[in-house]
């Protein structure tokens, strides 16, 4: 993400206390380096648990123009909400409106949310990584303007079940270059005895 249009890709990062701080690549696009952390702001508040009526803790963010008016979106999945941070033009960086909650049937736990057209279909949909288990993809049967969502399917991704693991984190890419979209999937995994995590990728058909 190019926060500042400098032709140069920058950091935004959630956290488990529900910040949303930027990174700003001080390098090159082939070397970056990052300044130290700036808080983002919506509606002149930082963002944080708290902060704006539907913010928690676990702040799980994807930037995407979801309403198709050409100007960056925020996306922020909480506890039981994913907020739309509706993006403002602005003559230096990304600008912020106060947050809504997007309507989604049965949304789950702690969702970690992924605009992406993924059905090919020239409308935003919504993918959501989740807490527990899983991939659920969110159809948009409305308009890029005015996104409607259909009930959430889940996607069929072979994974061990010894090793799925929870707190499931999404990213669409074209991995290998096919012209088709690959889905990555980072995930935790905790026991007694040891923890840590994998990353899955699931190549396009």
């Amino acid at each position: 993400m190019d926060w500042n249009n400098d032709g140069k890709l920058d950091l935004i990062a959630g956290d488990t206390r529900g910040n949303v701080t930027l990174f700003l690549n001080v390098g090159t696009p082939q070397q970056p380096r990052f300044a130290a952390g700036i808080p983002v702001q919506a509606a002149g508040k930082v963002i944080t648990a708290k902060s704006h009526p539907g913010t928690d803790t676990y702040s799980k963010l994807h930037v995407a123009d979801l309403n198709g008016d050409g100007v960056k979106d925020l996306l922020i999945g909480y506890s039981t909400s994913v907020l739309f941070f509706r993006g403002e033009p602005a003559a230096a960086g990304m600008q912020f409106a106060a947050p809504v909650p997007l309507s989604i049937p049965a949304l789950p736990f702690r969702p970690s949310p992924y605009v992406v057209d993924l059905d090919e279909d020239g409308t935003q949909d919504l993918v959501l990584g989740t807490e527990e288990e899983g991939v659920v993809f969110y159809r948009n049967i409305g308009t890029n303007q005015v996104p409607r969502l259909a009930k959430g399917v889940k996607l069929d991704l072979k994974v061990p079940k010894a090793e799925a693991g929870y707190r499931w984190r999404i990213d669409v890419t074209d991995w290998n270059n096919d012209g088709k979209k690959d889905l990555l999937v980072g995930t935790f995994y905790g026991t007694s005895k040891k923890s840590g995590g994998h990353i899955w990728l699931f190549l396009g058909k």
